[in-house]
C-alpha cells in the first residue's frame, strides 16, 4: 500500500497506509441505524464493536443511533466481513449522500480487521464530532503483533479500573497484546512475605482484566520473573538462600541495588522448583497460551554461589541450561515460552541453544541505537519481537524526542528483519514516579511505528494527532511536555542516586551515615567518573555525594534560567487546559503537578550544589527560593503527588516514594547549617 497524502490533515493513530480524502465532509444525522451483516455479526457476537460506535457518536457528537441485524441496507453505518481480504486488513468508506448525510461502511478481512476499522472510525468522530470527513481509506499492520509492557511491580500497582481504562486506550490505537510485568506483585502461594503490604494483585483480578482485554481483542499474556530480579524473594525467611549471593538479603532496601543483581542460584533444584510453582500458579489464570519468563539482567549469575560452575562451563551454558529446562516445563503444558533477549545475545552459546526454544524478546532502548542486535537474532532463525520503551521511567515528564527516536528505529528494524511483533515498555524503576499518564505519547508513538513498520509519516504529524485525538487541542501540548521535561536540572534519578550513597537514608530514625559501596560503584558506571574523583573512593558519604554532584553540577547549576522557561511553559499549558473538557482536563492537571515537582527538585539540586561547596557563582542568585520554601515546596507536592497517585493506583510502593521526597527536603534543610 502506499499512502496517499490528500487527507486534509485527519489526525488518526496509527496512520492508515493508503487513504484518500479531498477535504469534503458528510453530516452524522442526529438518528441512525449501525448494522452488521451476517459475517461482522459471527465476529462480533456480542455486538460490542456496535455498542463502541453508539457510546462514542453520543459523547463527541450528541448522537443517538441504534444497532441492527439481518437486513442492514439502509443502515448509514454498516459493518462487513469480507474472508478475500488479508488477516487484520480493513477498508474503511465515509460517503456523501445527495443530502449531505454521511454513508459509512467498514469492512475488516477478519475479526480483528473489523475491529480495527471500528477503531479508525471512533477516532474519526471523536475528533469531528458528527461532521466526518469523506474518506478512503485500506489498511492492514507491517508487524503482526503490536504489544504494550506496564510494570506493576516497581512502583504502582494500578487498580482494576486503571487497568482498563489502559486497555480501553490500546484499543482504540489497535494494540493487540498486553503484558504487565510481576516479580512479588501478585499474591502467590508461599511468597505472602515479599508481597505483604504491596498492593499485590490476585487471582481474580488477573481474571477479570483477562476476559476485559478478550472483549477487546487483546491477548494478555502472563509475564513473571524467573531468574534474575528476585528481589523481595530472595529477602525472604525461606528464600533467602536461593540466591547467588545470600549474605546479601538483609541489606536495607534501596530502589538502586533491587535493580541490579538477585539472581536464582541455578545450581541448587529448590531455584527451578520455585520458578515452576510460580508458573503453575498465574498460567491458569490466563487464555493465552504464550508464558513470559523474563529471565533478562541476570547480573550476578557465575558470580556467587555458582561462580565455581561458571569457571568450568561459561556463564552462557550455565544460563541456557536452567532456562532450556524451565522452557520444556512451559512447552509440556502447552505454553510458548518468551524471554528477554539481552543476556542469550551476549553469550553466543546460550543463543545457539535457545533461539529455538523461546520467542525472543529484543530490548534496546537507545535512542540512536542500531539494527545490529535485531539482525543478529534474526540471523539464527529465532522468533523475535522488538522492544523500544515509552522512557518515562525516573522521571516525573516523559523524553519525548528519546522515545520517538528509540521506538521508530526499533519498529523499522522489527519490520526489516521480519519481526513477528513490537512489544513497547513502560518501566517504573525508581519507584514510577511519573503519573501513567506522561506515558501517552509513547504509547501512541509505538501505536504508529508498530502498525506502519517505522515513522516515515513523521514525529511532528503524530504530535499533531496526540494533541487533536488524546488532549482535546489544536496544538502545543505534546511541544509544552516536551519542553518542560527539557528544563530538568536535577531529576528523580538524580535525587535517589545521591540519597541512597548513605546505605540507611531511609532509617527515619537518628543514625551515622554508612556508606553504600554497590550505589557508589553504579553511580561512577552512570557519571563515568575519573580514577581522581571516583565516587566508590570517597572517604565518607559527605564527599560520595560531593563527588556525584561535580559529575553534572553544570546541569544543575543551571536551575534558574530553566525555572524561568519551566514558568514560560506552565503559563502556556494553564492556557491550553481552560479549552480542554472533559476527562481530558486530568492530563492537563496531571503535567501542572509534574512541572510543580521538577521545580522544586531542580531548587533542590541547586541547594545541594551549594551546600557542597561546588560552582561558587552558581546561576540562581537573587531569584531561587530559600532552603526552607525548596523543602516546603518539595513536601506540598509529595503530598499532592501522593493524592494523584492513589486516584490511579493502589498504595504499592509509594512510601518508598515519598521517602524519596522526605530525605531529600531533609537534606535541604540541612544544606542551611554551615557544614
Amino acid at each position: 500500500m502506499t499512502s496517499v497524502t490528500n487527507r486534509a490533515d485527519i489526525p488518526l493513530i496509527p496512520t492508515p497506509r493508503l487513504l484518500r480524502a479531498d477535504g469534503s465532509i458528510a453530516v452524522l444525522a442526529a438518528i441512525g441505524c449501525i448494522g452488521e451483516g451476517a459475517a461482522a455479526a459471527a465476529c462480533d457476537a456480542s455486538g460490542r464493536l456496535m455498542r463502541l460506535i453508539r457510546r462514542d457518536l453520543e459523547a463527541c457528537a450528541g448522537l443517538r443511533w441504534r444497532a441492527g441485524r439481518g437486513d442492514v441496507g439502509e443502515c448509514a453505518i454498516r459493518l462487513d466481513v469480507d474472508a478475500a481480504m488479508a488477516a487484520q486488513s480493513y477498508r474503511l468508506d465515509v460517503g456523501r449522500r445527495a443530502d449531505g448525510s454521511a454513508s459509512v461502511v467498514i469492512v475488516g478481512g477478519d475479526a480483528d480487521g473489523l475491529r480495527y476499522g471500528v477503531q479508525t472510525f471512533r477516532q474519526l468522530v471523536r475528533y469531528a464530532g458528527p461532521a466526518v470527513p469523506v474518506v478512503h481509506i485500506e489498511d492492514a499492520p507491517v508487524l503482526p503483533v503490536r504489544g504494550y509492557y506496564l510494570d506493576v511491580t516497581r512502583g504502582r500497582v494500578p487498580t482494576p479500573a486503571s487497568l482498563k481504562a489502559l486497555v480501553d486506550v490500546l484499543e482504540l490505537h489497535k494494540y493487540n497484546q498486553l503484558q504487565l510485568y510481576v516479580e512479588h506483585t501478585f499474591r502467590f502461594d508461599g511468597l505472602s512475605q515479599a508481597w505483604r503490604g504491596t498492593g499485590a494483585l490476585d487471582a481474580d483480578d488477573i481474571l477479570e482484566l483477562d476476559e476485559y482485554c478478550a472483549k477487546a481483542g487483546i491477548e494478555l499474556v502472563p509475564s513473571i520473573s524467573t531468574f534474575g530480579h528476585q528481589y523481595m524473594a530472595l529477602r525472604t525467611d525461606r528464600y533467602a538462600g536461593l540466591g547467588e549471593f545470600p549474605e546479601q538479603a538483609g541489606r536495607p532496601f534501596s530502589l538502586i541495588e533491587r535493580m541490579e543483581h538477585h539472581t536464582l542460584n541455578p545450581l541448587m533444584d529448590e531455584s527451578l522448583a520455585l520458578a515452576k510453582r510460580l508458573i503453575d500458579q498465574y498460567a491458569p489464570l490466563f487464555r493465552s497460551r504464550r508464558f513470559n519468563i523474563c529471565a533478562d539482567e541476570t547480573f550476578d549469575l557465575g558470580k556467587g554461589r555458582s561462580a565455581a560452575q561458571a569457571r568450568a562451563v561459561g556463564v552462557g551454558t550455565l544460563y541456557a541450561g536452567y532456562l532450556t529446562e524451565l522452557c520444556s516445563y512451559l512447552e509440556e503444558r502447552g505454553l510458548q515460552p518468551m524471554m528477554w533477549a539481552d543476556i542469550a545475545v551476549g553469550h553466543p552459546e546460550a543463543l545457539e541453544r535457545l533461539r529455538d526454544k523461546a520467542v525472543l524478546l529484543n530490548w534496546q532502548y537507545e535512542p540512536d541505537v542500531d539494527e545490529s542486535r535485531t539482525a543478529l537474532v534474526a540471523s539464527t532463525g529465532a522468533a523475535q519481537y522488538v522492544c523500544p520503551a515509552v522512557h518515562c521511567w525516573n522521571a516525573l515528564l516523559p523524553r519525548i524526542d528519546t522515545a520517538w527516536a528509540n521506538i521508530s528505529r526499533m519498529a523499522a528494524y522489527g519490520a526489516a528483519h521480519r519481526a513477528e511483533g513490537i512489544l513497547v515498555t513502560d518501566w517504573g524503576d525508581y519507584g514510577h514516579v511519573n503519573d501513567p499518564v506522561m506515558s501517552l505519547p509513547g504509547l501512541c508513538y509505538g501505536a504508529q511505528c508498530g502498525w506502519n513498520g517505522g515513522g516515515d509519516c513523521g514525529q511532528a504529524a503524530v504530535d499533531r494527532a496526540i494533541d487533536r485525538l488524546e488532549y482535546g487541542v489544536e496544538g502545543g501540548f505534546v511541544e509544552a511536555l516536551r519542553q518542560a521535561s527539557a528544563c530538568t536540572t536535577f531529576g528523580w534519578d538524580d535525587a535517589v542516586r545521591y540519597l541512597e550513597l548513605d546505605m540507611h537514608v531511609y532509617d527515619h530514625a537518628d543514625h551515622r551515615p554508612v556508606l553504600n559501596g554497590d550505589v557508589a560503584a553504579f553511580c561512577d558506571a552512570c557519571v563515568g567518573s575519573g580514577p581522581a574523583e571516583r565516587v566508590a573512593d570517597a572517604a565518607d558519604v559527605r564527599q560520595e555525594r560531593g563527588r556525584l554532584l561535580k559529575a553534572f553540577a553544570a546541569r544543575v547549576g543551571d536551575a534558574g534560567v530553566r525555572d524561568a522557561e519551566l514558568m514560560s511553559v506552565r503559563e502556556r499549558l494553564g492556557r491550553l487546559l481552560g479549552g480542554m473538557r472533559g476527562d481530558r482536563v486530568r492530563f492537563g492537571g496531571s503535567a501542572m503537578l509534574a512541572i510543580e515537582g521538577v521545580a522544586a527538585m531542580n531548587w533542590a539540586g541547586w541547594h545541594l550544589l551549594r551546600m557542597h561547596g561546588i560552582g561558587g557563582d552558581t546561576d540562581g542568585e537573587g531569584c531561587a527560593p530559600s532552603a526552607e520554601e525548596t523543602a516546603y515546596r518539595l513536601e506540598e507536592w509529595g503530598e499532592a503527588m501522593a493524592d494523584a497517585w492513589r486516584e490511579s493506583s493502589r498504595e504499592s510502593e509509594l512510601r518508598h516514594v515519598t521517602d524519596v521526597v522526605w530525605a531529600l527536603a531533609d537534606e535541604v534543610r540541612r544544606s542551611q547549617v554551615p557544614a
